[in-house]
């Protein structure tokens, strides 16, 4: 018979910690160097990460791209491979900006809410989302950057107390 282990739903990804370890300080430093990082510049329009700002309890949520094992995003992208492509040795999912024609139907098929990827213009713009940093051999740069500790990998163990 098998075995009733459950199925991967997501793949190695960026996580918020509890607020019983370190809460977000909604700095936005690492929307800020995952724009610097990737394109140079930062922005909303370039950042990967992404800091859902709450002013009243001043309780701010982190997102980021799961790296869903079905891969949706990937899956609708009429240019899977040349413009939605995978890096098999990280197991993650990454746009090519240079081939991306904006077409957003990654952005359609990404079932998280928020959306974990979005387009740099509303129009003729291309898609960006979270690659985990996989060129950069010291890993995600918003993990290294950020001042409070809040963020972390999906497999990394936590902080002792």
């Amino acid at each position: 018979m098998g075995t009733n282990v459950p199925e991967k739903k997501y793949g190695r990804h960026i996580v918020q910690l509890s607020g019983d370890i370190s809460l977000c300080a909604g700095c936005s430093g690492c929307e800020i160097v995952c724009g610097l990082v990737h394109d140079g510049v930062s922005g909303l329009s370039v950042r990967r990460i992404f800091v859902e700002k709450d002013d009243t309890q001043l309780i701010h949520k982190v997102y980021a791209c799961l790296h869903c094992a079905d891969r949706p995003c990937f899956e609708a992208c009429p240019r899977k491979g040349t413009a939605m492509c995978e890096d098999e040795e990280k197991a993650v999912v990454y746009i090519n900006a240079e081939e991306c024609t904006g077409c957003g139907l990654c952005v359609k098929a990404c079932p998280q809410i928020p959306k974990r990827i979005q387009l740099t213009k509303p129009k003729k713009g291309v898609a960006v989302k979270c690659d985990l940093c996989r060129t950069r051999p010291a890993g995600p740069a918003c993990i290294e950057d950020c001042q409070v500790m809040c963020i972390r990998m999906s497999d990394d163990p936590l902080p002792e107390s």
